[in-house]
């Protein structure tokens, strides 16, 4: 059982990474014009946002072996990680599409549903980490 949800876990990780390598390529179109203007700095934010989160997931699936248990916590927890990854890469990469401005706080419909639809709910991974770190811990084998 733990070894597919490693390739799950794995799976989902790869293409968060891919979202990444692809919102590089707008990062890459408005890098040509000037830093300052914000389609630049949503478009790396996007950019970032997947490579971190994909690398972040992968890294997990790696070391899933060591963090397997039997137990649901370890399941919300691995499926918080993986949604939470997808909503930080999806998020920024609508912002980047049809936003194109920093958002801390929304004034339309499409900037609330990003921030409080895909950034907010992309702090999962915050909770989830804890639980992998305690199962580690926990993990006394061999």
């Amino acid at each position: 059982m733990g070894a597919q949800q490693q390739r799950q876990v794995l799976f989902h990780g790869l293409i968060i990474l891919l979202l990444g390598l692809l919102a590089g390529i707008g990062f890459s179109v408005v890098a040509t014009g000037p830093q300052d203007a914000p389609a630049y700095g949503v478009w790396r934010f996007a950019h970032m946002e997947g490579l971190m989160n994909g690398l972040l997931v992968i890294a997990i699936a790696a070391a899933w072996p060591a963090i397997y248990r039997e137990g649901s916590v370890l399941s919300v927890a691995r499926w918080g990680l993986v949604v939470g990854c997808y909503a930080n890469i999806i998020g920024p990469l609508i912002n980047a599409l049809f936003v194109t401005k920093r958002l801390i706080v929304p004034e339309t419909a499409l900037e609330a549903l990003i921030v409080y639809g895909f950034y907010i709910p992309g702090t999962i991974p915050l909770l989830a980490l804890p639980v992998f770190i305690y199962a580690v811990a926990a993990n006394k084998q061999g």
